[in-house]
C-alpha cells in the first residue's frame, strides 16, 4: 500500500513539474495560494493570531517557571529523602551487624567491617601457602 502511495505521489509530482499542462496547473495553484494569503480577511486573522500569541507568552512563561520550580523542589526533596535513607541503611547495617555478632552465643570472631580492616591482601610478595593455616584477625593464636 505504501509503495503504491509513493508511486502515485511521484507520478503526480512528475506530471506537475514535467508537463506543460501540469506546469499550468502548478502556476494556477501558486497564484491562488498567493491571492489567498494576501486577502485582507486572512491577514486580519493572522494578525489576531499573532497578537493573541504575544499576549499569552508571559502567562505561559510564568506557568512554565512555576512548574519548573515545583519540579526542582520535588526532585530536591526526593533526592534528599533517598540520600538520608541510604545513609540510614548503610550506617544501620554496619552497626546492626556488629551488635548482632557480639550478642550471638556462637562466639564467632566476625564483627562486621572491622575484620576487613585487619585482613592482609594476597599479593605476589606475600603468597599464602595452603599447608600453613592462617589465623583470623583477633584470634588469640597469633
Amino acid at each position: 500500500m505504501i509503495k503504491r502511495l509513493i508511486f502515485v505521489t511521484g507520478f503526480g509530482v512528475g506530471f506537475v513539474v514535467g508537463s506543460a499542462s501540469g506546469r499550468k496547473s502548478y502556476e494556477a495553484l501558486k497564484q491562488n495560494a498567493v491571492k489567498t494569503w494576501q486577502d485582507p480577511k486572512v491577514q486580519e486573522k493572522v494578525s489576531e493570531g499573532t497578537d493573541w500569541v504575544k499576549s499569552e507568552v508571559p502567562v505561559v512563561g510564568g506557568k512554565l517557571a512555576d512548574s519548573a520550580k515545583k519540579a526542582a523542589d520535588t526532585v530536591g526533596t526526593k533526592a534528599s529523602d533517598a540520600s538520608s535513607s541510604v545513609k540510614e541503611k548503610v550506617s544501620g547495617s554496619s552497626g546492626g551487624a556488629a551488635s548482632s555478632t557480639t550478642a550471638s552465643s556462637a562466639g564467632t570472631a566476625s564483627t562486621g567491617y572491622t575484620d576487613l580492616q585487619d585482613a592482609m591482601p594476597v599479593t605476589p610478595e606475600s603468597p599464602l601457602d595452603p599447608a600453613e593455616p592462617h589465623p583470623a584477625p583477633g584470634d588469640p593464636q597469633n
